[in-house]
C-alpha cells in the first residue's frame, strides 16, 4: 500500500535534470549540457528520455517548436543510482528574442515502465545581441 502511495505522489520516482552550459543564447547557437538521471526509492525501468523545445507567450498555450532528442533505453536503474547523458543541439535561426511576453523552455521527460513519467523544465533566453 505504501508503494502505491509513493507511486501516486511520485516521491519515489527517478528524477531527471537537464544541466546546460549556460542559459542565454542567440538563434543558431549550439547548446550543450547533459541529462542527469538519479534513481528513486526503488529499482525502475527507464524506457526513454525525451527533450522538446517550446515557446511560451503570455496569454497563449505553449507552442511546440521542435523535438530536440529522444534516447531509447529500456534500461534498469537501481535506487539512488546516478548517471549522465551528454546533450547537444543547434537552436533554429528564426527564433524571436526573449522578452517579458516570450520565453523558451526545454521540456525533458523521463518515461518509465507502465508509461509513468517524470519531467524537468529549463528556461533559456534568446538574445539577438552578442553575449
Amino acid at each position: 500500500m505504501l508503494a502505491k502511495l509513493f507511486s501516486w505522489i511520485k516521491t519515489g520516482f527517478p528524477q531527471v535534470d537537464l544541466v546546460l552550459s549556460g542559459n542565454q543564447f542567440k538563434p543558431g547557437d549550439s547548446v550543450q549540457g547533459s541529462f542527469h538521471v538519479k534513481g528513486g526509492l526503488t529499482h525502475q525501468t527507464i524506457q526513454r528520455l525525451e527533450c522538446d523545445l517550446f515557446k511560451k507567450e503570455a496569454g497563449r498555450k505553449p507552442a511546440f517548436i521542435q523535438p530536440i532528442t529522444t534516447i531509447l533505453m529500456n534500461r534498469e536503474l537501481d535506487s539512488n543510482e546516478e548517471t549522465q547523458y551528454p546533450f547537444h543541439f543547434v537552436l533554429p535561426e528564426d527564433m524571436e528574442q526573449s522578452s517579458p511576453d516570450i520565453a523558451y523552455v526545454l521540456q525533458t521527460k523521463l518515461v518509465l515502465g507502465n508509461n509513468r513519467k517524470t519531467s524537468d523544465t529549463d528556461e533559456i533566453r534568446i538574445t539577438l545581441l552578442p553575449h
